[in-house]
C-alpha cells in the first residue's frame, strides 16, 4: 500500500471544511450587519448566498470555491479510484457501473468548475451568466452524486467487510436523498412567493452539502495496514452479470 492512498481521505475533509466555514463567515456577516438587503436581490427577506457574496468578502467566497470545487474533484475521482483499485475495495463491477462511475466523475468536474467560476461572475455583475452557471453547477453535482450513490448503494444491502464502509454508504445516500427533498421544496417555495421560507432552504441545503462531502471520508480513510486481502473477498462483488 502505497503513502499516497493513506493521505486521500484529506481530499473529502479539507472540501467539506472549506465549504461549512464558508458559509458560516458569509451567514455571519450578514446577520452581524443587520441583515441588509443587496442591490437586485432576489428574495425579499433572506439574501440568497449569491447575493452576499457579491458584495461582502467576496475574496472570501471566491477563495473558499477554489478550495472546496479542486477538492471536491479530488475527492468524486478518489471514491470511484478507491472501489475498483486492488489496492484497496478492488470491487469487480458489471461493466454499466464502470460507466457511471467514469458519468460521477466528469459530472464532478463539471459540478467543480461551475463553483469556481459562480465565485468569478458574481450574481450583480453578470447577472444572466451566474445562472446559467448556478444551472450548472447544480446539474454536475446532483448527477455525480446520483451517480456515485447508485454505484456504491449495493454496499449498503448486506453487510460489508470493509470497514465502515456500509455506515458511510448509508449516510451519504440518506445525505442525497435529504437534499432532494431540500431542493424540491425550496423550488416550489420559491415560485410560489414563500421567499423567506425559500431562504431558509437555501442555506440549509448549503450546509447539508457540506455534510455530504464529509462523509466521504469513510469511503476512502485507509488504515495504516492497508486493508486486509481477506476483505476482497467476493462478499457484494458482481461476477457475471450477478450480485451476491
Amino acid at each position: 500500500m502505497q503513502a499516497p492512498l493513506h493521505r486521500l481521505w484529506l481530499l473529502p475533509l479539507v472540501s467539506s471544511i472549506a465549504w461549512f466555514l464558508t458559509l458560516l463567515v458569509l451567514l455571519i456577516t450578514w446577520v452581524a450587519r443587520g441583515t441588509p438587503r443587496y442591490p437586485g436581490q432576489a428574495n425579499p427577506y433572506v439574501a440568497f448566498i449569491s447575493d452576499i457574496a457579491a458584495f461582502e468578502l467576496k475574496p472570501l467566497f471566491l477563495v473558499g470555491s477554489c478550495i472546496t470545487a479542486f477538492a471536491f474533484i479530488g475527492t468524486v475521482c478518489a471514491v470511484h479510484f478507491a472501489r475498483y483499485n486492488r489496492r484497496m475495495y478492488g470491487i469487480d463491477d458489471v461493466w454499466y457501473k464502470h460507466w457511471t462511475s467514469f458519468v460521477a466523475m466528469l459530472s464532478g468536474v463539471v459540478a467543480g468548475a461551475g463553483l469556481i467560476l459562480l465565485g468569478v461572475m458574481d450574481t450583480f455583475r453578470f447577472h444572466e451568466e451566474h445562472r446559467i452557471l448556478l444551472l450548472v453547477c447544480f446539474s454536475g453535482l446532483a448527477l455525480s452524486a446520483l451517480c456515485t450513490t447508485l454505484v456504491y448503494f449495493d454496499q449498503t444491502k448486506k453487510p460489508s467487510r470493509f470497514r465502515l464502509l456500509r455506515l458511510y454508504c448509508s449516510a451519504s445516500a440518506t445525505i442525497v436523498l435529504t437534499e432532494v427533498g431540500l431542493g424540491t421544496c425550496f423550488t416550489g417555495l420559491m415560485y410560489s412567493g414563500y421567499w423567506r421560507i425559500a431562504g431558509i432552504f437555501e442555506w440549509t441545503m448549503a450546509f447539508v452539502g457540506s455534510l455530504y462531502m464529509l462523509a466521504f471520508v469513510g469511503f476512502v480513510a485507509v488504515p495504516p495496514e492497508g486493508i486486509d486481502a481477506r476483505e476482497r473477498d467476493p462478499l457484494l462483488q458482481e461476477r457475471g452479470g450477478q450480485e451476491w
